[in-house]
């Protein structure tokens, strides 16, 4: 089951406004494409953190077996979920945070992918200024290598997926329905 909207409860909304306030001081400033200091790259942060959120809402919702990341706020992280299941291949996935209705890419910094390499992009919608999160699709490390779409507007090189390119949630869940408990 994919939900239309994700609505972040008051507990999941707290571990992301906290996780967001302990890492303003450590995000990394190549990170940082937008104005504002550091009271910015803690909104950026927490935005993508209630992304995170949807996501997990959806893992447990549909009863899979995963590991959210537990690392410390002044290191980088090295997945933001791993579904793992005895007998299966690990999988770390990255969940992409957008907040605005004209963004219509999801980004992965080529130096990123090389140094720090994920299997699964999740793509996210977080309405600004509510709770709200709609997981607008996902795709694979090998998807976004053979698309082999290289933008860089001003901040580095990044893969890029649009939106049509996204495979629909409702086939990540068959696809990878042997990760349900």
């Amino acid at each position: 089951m994919i939900r239309d909207i994700y609505v972040i409860p008051d507990d999941l909304y707290q571990e992301a406004l906290d996780y967001a306030r302990a890492s303003r001081a450590f995000t990394s400033n190549r990170h940082d494409f937008h104005p504002g200091g550091l009271n910015n790259k803690q909104q950026k942060m927490f935005e993508g953190k209630l992304g995170e959120k949807a996501f997990k809402m959806m893992l447990i919702d549909n009863h899979f077996s995963f590991e959210e990341d537990h690392s410390s706020p002044e290191e980088r992280d090295e997945f933001d979920f791993v579904l793992q299941k005895p007998g299966l291949t690990r999988l770390l996935v990255d969940v992409k945070t957008r907040t605005k209705a004209f963004h219509t890419r999801t980004l992965e910094m080529v130096e990123q992918y090389t140094n720090h390499p994920k299997n699964i992009y999740v793509s996210a919608r977080l309405y600004e200024g509510t709770r709200e999160v709609t997981l607008l699709g996902w795709y694979t490390a090998e998807d976004m290598l053979s698309k082999n779409q290289i933008e860089n507007n001003g901040y580095l090189d990044n893969y890029v997926m649009y939106d049509p390119d996204l495979r629909s949630m409702n086939s990540f869940l068959e696809t990878y329905s042997n990760y349900i408990n």
